[in-house]
């Protein structure tokens, strides 16, 4: 999460949308009393040069993925209002694959295991397998990203970066605030298999997602694709 004050802006950090990274990219942009939130000293948050590119500063009680209405009451109304405030919304669907491969990488229960029968020859099919792990997992408890740019059902920020068009979105974002274009890094990826997100789902968890991305079909329109 940023709020720069020297470009008057307020950055909305979502979960698994790239946020991490244009994170990184515009910090480098901030200096004196601006605030950028702390990342975990992990691998996967540095370039790959393995170079670390984020630059924390004042972050004070801020936390990096603080939601819009904790950010709002954090802060002076007139910034609110005034500062020009995104973040990023993603496919829902593909969101939560992406969710799922993240927390699956520390939850040996979320990976499927080759049985007995695998070992003596039987077939492994690993995408039937994760598609039963999955749909447990989306019948679960995990969180919609609408609490970083929705209040009362209503967008709360000035634009919402598309994930599936990060680079031009992120150039408009860049026009607004007075910077020339930054080229991206890629961090925290890898994790996911090749496999299009469409291919993990079966009625019941594409129907569970739906339900709980209301705001996110109502608002940005967002709907389920296959390959």
């Amino acid at each position: 999460m940023i709020i720069s004050h020297s470009h008057k802006f307020i950055f909305i950090k979502s979960a698994k949308t790239a946020g991490t990274s244009l994170e990184a990219s515009l910090s480098n942009f901030c200096s004196g009393s601006d605030i950028v939130t702390p990342l975990g000293d992990f691998e996967f948050n540095k370039d790959k040069e393995g170079q670390w590119i984020h630059h924390e500063m004042n972050a004070g009680d801020f936390q990096q993925h603080d939601w819009c209405t904790t950010i709002k009451k954090k802060i002076e109304p007139e910034i609110w209002e005034s500062y020009f405030k995104f973040s990023i919304a993603r496919n829902p669907w593909d969101r939560v694959v992406s969710l799922y491969s993240w927390q699956s990488r520390n939850d040996p229960a979320l990976r499927p295991r080759k049985r007995f029968i695998h070992r003596i020859g039987f077939p492994f099919n690993d995408l039937k397998e994760t598609r039963k792990l999955f749909s447990e997992f989306v019948k679960g408890d995990w969180q919609t990203n609408d609490r970083f740019y929705v209040i009362d059902d209503k967008l709360c920020v000035d634009f919402v970066i598309r994930y599936e068009n990060l680079e031009d979105d992120f150039k408009e974002v860049c026009k607004q605030i007075g910077l020339a274009e930054i080229s991206l890094p890629r961090l925290k990826s890898g994790f996911r298999k090749g496999y299009h997100y469409s291919d993990y789902y079966d009625e019941e968890s594409k129907a569970v997602v739906a339900e709980r991305h209301r705001n996110d079909l109502r608002l940005l329109g967002y709907r389920f694709e296959t390959a």
